[in-house]
């Protein structure tokens, strides 16, 4: 039998090294965003992370505890948490304003997402009808993840991924010289996906944008999952307003919003769609969502279609106001008699 023999590094030490497979020990407490990047990008072609939990038995029994922490919560800590050298100011700005902060707020949404899903995703995995010895293959391949985007981009788009399964599951090729099952069911996935017309299950988004999981979701995630949209949203829209004071060129394209209250708050969540794309995907041009040969990946296909669409809504919204016209007073004057 041949072994290689490895030791135990520390994340600084393991910069710049490359294994097979990386195993990472992540403290919540003192680890940060940066390190856990590092720890988890060492395996070329997997990476496990265990996560530091206190020992309940450490616990004094007559202190009134703080309520558990979910593994996903205890990995949220880590990704808010920065290394950048800065001075104790800025260090309590930055905690102050640590949810004020798009990038953790979407990273954080991504991973409670994705974990929201686990269970549900690998119990349609598991009664799928996949050829002999393959359903192992696809479990514990390194490409599961992916496989776990490409349903939920499915199902984003309307469509059961269970009928999907069914569809697809078959078609698998066993056998060490094919490509790996996961990657070639994610691949078939997206494929139809991007076949498919929208489906009328289609899910709600955040901001329009991002696909929020499928219920059921447990309370805790739920509410985790929820205060974080409510703080998206918000910081989009305020993406638009910057770039309406500054006379950014993608927002004038967007036309000027109607002077309607309801038709103005529906032009701004249509913007904000297209603002929160633009900060997700680094697109800096004038045109609203970029250049479509740009798109990258199944991912980016995904939010740029649903770009497209807030786009088609605002043209569709003005469209509509220039149909009814300049809106008129009419007073009702009491009539004199003879």
């Amino acid at each position: 039998m041949n072994i290689d023999v490895a030791y135990a590094s520390t994340v600084h030490r393991a910069q710049g090294a490359s294994v097979d497979t990386a195993h990472a020990l992540v403290d919540p407490e003192a680890s940060s965003r940066e390190l856990f990047y590092v720890a988890m990008t060492r395996g070329k072609h997997r990476n496990h992370a265990y996560v530091i939990v206190p020992d309940p038995h450490e616990v004094e029994p007559h202190l009134d505890q703080p309520e558990p922490l979910t593994l996903t919560d205890r990995l949220a800590k880590v990704l808010a948490r920065s290394d950048a050298d800065l001075s104790a100011t800025e260090t309590l700005a930055l905690e102050v304003d640590r949810h004020a902060s798009l990038s953790t707020l979407l990273a954080e949404y991504d991973v409670l997402a994705r974990e929201a899903q686990t269970d549900r995703w690998a119990a349609l995995l598991d009664v799928a009808p996949f050829p002999e010895n393959v359903a192992d293959d696809v479990f514990t391949s390194p490409y599961y993840e992916h496989l776990e985007s490409a349903l939920a981009r499915h199902e984003a788009a309307g469509h059961l991924a269970a009928v999907a399964l069914t569809a697809l599951a078959p078609r698998l090729t066993p056998g060490e010289d094919q490509a790996d099952p996961a990657a070639q069911l994610a691949d078939m996935l997206d494929q139809a996906t991007q076949k498919l017309r929208p489906g009328k299950r289609t899910r709600a988004r955040v901001a329009g944008l991002i696909p929020t999981p499928a219920e059921p979701i447990a309370d805790d995630m739920q509410t985790a999952l929820t205060e974080r949209q409510i703080l998206i949203e918000a910081a989009a829209l305020q993406l638009v307003h910057d770039a309406q004071e500054v006379g950014a060129a993608w927002v004038t394209r967007l036309g000027q919003p109607s002077v309607r209250p309801e038709a103005q708050e529906r032009w701004e969540a249509h913007a904000a769609t297209v603002a929160l794309y633009r900060y997700r995907h680094e697109i800096t041009g004038p045109a609203p969502l970029g250049d479509p040969n740009a798109v990258r990946g199944p991912h980016q296909a995904a939010e740029y279609r649903a770009g497209q669409l807030a786009l088609r809504q605002i043209k569709a919204s003005a469209q509509h106001d220039d149909d009814r016209g300049p809106q008129s007073t009419v007073r009702n004057t009491p009539r004199r008699g003879l």
